[in-house]
């Protein structure tokens, strides 16, 4: 039994000394841990030099070297036991005077470091600079703690932190200083996850448009420079079919691709900044795992499905052996095409709304725990920036349907009132013009010497039949319109439109082109007031073409409509002027009434449809009329 005092007294320092490495493990170094290993080195050194001169007496009372050897071996073998850090000795020239053999192994030192510089064996550039930690500590500041990254003796990498602490003698002075080397890979790493997950987290909450979103989302999955899988499939759940669809594939679909995308993404990008600001210009994507991916659609209730099983239980699920893995049907594992991926729930607001697949398809990398709980944490993120996503998508159709509404509310009041009015002046107009119109027409039945008087004449019988005209417009767009609704066919009334005007085309030189789908089926319509539409605007578009050119029709049948396009070659309507074409009254003919459009408009939206127009410089106006089938 080992009675002495200093030994005792060593050995609960270099205990207390492991114990407050321990706990500080995982953690970055700072100012307050150094000073604490201070404070215990300083102990030791003083227990170290009491027992140096009780050693140098047992060894001069030993006669056998070797026993001799052992006992002076023991003091130092003491800062060994301190197990997970590596440990070296320095003298005021920076040499080493000795190493444990953790240090050794972390270095990957084949041969002995003692008597050689320190930085020799660590390569670092820091020496005679502030931030050295062993040159502050032998001029008597305060030890810089530094950072580098390693590769041990196993290949390795390591993140490492270096803190050198003085040894000061019974006389005060600082003769050398030990030198410790920490593994801090574990805490780097985490590091690291963190400030990945606030940047892609930054990313996605900047990011409102779902489409653009899912696309982020799964690039950062599948890129080098975040997680790095191979390729990654998003699912989405619909729950008014009560169904988790495909929404989104990201990744390669053969190795040769594989090969050209990543060789293509390094030379591109730089950086995951990089990567993320170039992907505004590339979330439409159109490959064939993409494809694949939006046909997978699976029953909420089929529990069978791993995708399902993984929504539901709200927990990721890691799938190594999908031949034999009951778990794994055999389509979605054909689907797949692999046999080892993971499944990592979406959960927004405790809710699960999707699943994300990724795999290894091509380098065949084992999927680790420890980076499924890392894309888990992802995937939180991931799901309250979709859940944000389509709540803004939501928000922003509502707020469409509100501005609209009220859009059509205000026209509506205003065509009632500008309808009441024009009603009551075209009534009151009629009598005397008609009277005007009526002298006027006897008077030009006269023989005058004088011919201007007779062009005088001439002028008022055209201004009254221009009034009169004016009239049947005003009086049409005031009066209601009563509905005749029965099954027509839209290219017929489009085609028998066409004919009515066809002398009309070939007198403006019209070119006309029509396309009509075969498949577009009959709709409850009125055929006068559709007709009338039609002729309202095939005039303006052949008044837009006054040179002549070419008019394009076509026909086309969508899921729950009929969609007509008119299409004119003509000068385009300026933007300013394009939000006022429906407004009443409001022409930029010299002749127009300005009622034809907004007379057009109603009817249609009397149909249940709605008319939206596009006019861009060099490529003419196109009306789009919109038909409901139902």
């Amino acid at each position: 039994m080992n009675n002495d005092p200093s030994a005792f007294n060593s050995n609960t320092k270099i205990y207390k000394l492991s114990g407050l490495l321990n706990e500080y493990r995982g953690m970055p170094l700072d100012e307050d841990l150094s000073k604490k290993i201070e404070d215990i080195c300083i102990g030791l050194d003083a227990d170290f030099t009491e027992r140096d001169a009780g050693i140098t007496i047992m060894a001069e009372n030993t006669e056998q070297p070797e026993e001799r050897r052992k006992l002076e071996r023991r003091n130092k073998d003491k800062i060994i036991d301190v197990i997970g850090i590596g440990l070296c000795l320095l003298d005021k020239d920076l040499k080493i005077t000795w190493a444990n053999q953790t240090l050794c192994e972390w270095l990957n030192l084949n041969d002995s470091p003692v008597g050689k510089y320190c930085h020799d064996i660590y390569h670092c550039d820091e020496i005679g600079t502030g931030v050295c930690p062993a040159g502050n500590v032998f001029n008597g500041n305060v030890s810089s703690i530094i950072e580098t990254w390693i590769e041990s003796k196993d290949r390795k990498k390591m993140c490492v932190q270096h803190v050198a602490m003085p040894i000061i003698n019974k006389s005060e002075n600082v003769n050398n200083a030990l030198l410790l080397t920490i593994d801090a890979t574990e805490s780097e790493k985490t590091l690291n996850k963190l400030l990945l997950l606030q940047r892609l987290g930054e990313a996605m909450q900047d990011t409102l448009q779902l489409d653009k979103l899912l696309h982020l989302i799964l690039t950062c999955v599948t890129s080098g420079y975040a997680f790095g899988f191979n390729r990654a499939r998003l699912f989405l759940i619909n729950k008014e079919h009560d169904v988790l669809n495909g929404m989104l594939a990201v990744g390669p679909s053969s190795p040769e691709e594989a090969n050209r995308i990543w060789q293509e993404m390094s030379s591109k990008y730089s950086s995951l900044k990089d990567l993320l600001e170039g992907l505004g210009h590339s979330h439409n994507i159109d490959t064939l795992l993409n494809t694949m991916t939006k046909l997978m659609v699976y029953s909420l209730s089929d529990t069978r499905e791993i995708v399902i099983s993984c929504a539901k239980e709200k927990t990721p699920i890691i799938i190594k052996d999908a031949v034999n893995d009951t778990r794994v049907t055999e389509e979605f594992r054909k689907a797949l095409g692999v046999d080892e991926f993971v499944c990592v729930p979406l959960i927004a607001k405790n809710d699960s709304i999707g699943v994300i697949v990724a795999d290894n398809a091509y380098t065949g990398e084992p999927i680790s725990e420890d980076r499924v709980n890392t894309l888990t944490m992802f995937a939180n993120q991931a799901a309250l920036a979709i859940d944000n996503a389509e709540i803004y998508k939501r928000l922003e159709d509502k707020i469409n349907q509100l501005t609209e509404t009220q859009e059509r509310l205000i026209r509506s009041e205003k065509l009632a009132a500008i309808g009441s009015m024009s009603s009551y002046v075209a009534h009151e107009i009629r009598n005397p013009l008609v009277t005007i119109g009526g002298f006027a027409k006897s008077l030009s039945r006269f023989n005058f010497t004088d011919s201007k008087i007779k062009t005088n004449i001439d002028i008022i019988i055209e201004e009254v039949n221009r009034l009169e005209k004016i009239l049947n417009n005003i009086t049409d767009f005031a009066k209601p319109s009563t509905l005749e609704k029965v099954d027509a066919q839209i290219c017929e009334v489009m085609e028998n439109t066409c004919i009515l005007m066809e002398n009309y085309f070939q007198e403006k030189h019209i070119k006309l082109h029509k396309d009509f789908a075969t498949d577009v089926p009959v709709v409850s319509v009125d055929p006068a007031q559709i007709r009338q539409v039609f002729l309202n605007i095939l005039m303006n578009a052949v008044e837009a073409m006054p040179d002549g050119g070419d008019l394009n029709i076509k026909i086309m049948s969508a899921t729950d409509s009929i969609e007509i396009d008119i299409t004119n070659s003509g000068k385009s309507i300026p933007q300013d002027l394009l939000q006022r074409i429906f407004d009443p009254f409001f022409t930029t003919k010299q002749k127009g009434t300005g009622v034809g459009l907004p007379v057009s408009l109603q009817i249609i939206e009397y149909h249940g449809g709605s008319i939206d127009v596009k006019s861009r410089h060099g490529e003419g106006t196109t009306m789009s009329i919109t038909l409901p089938i139902r």
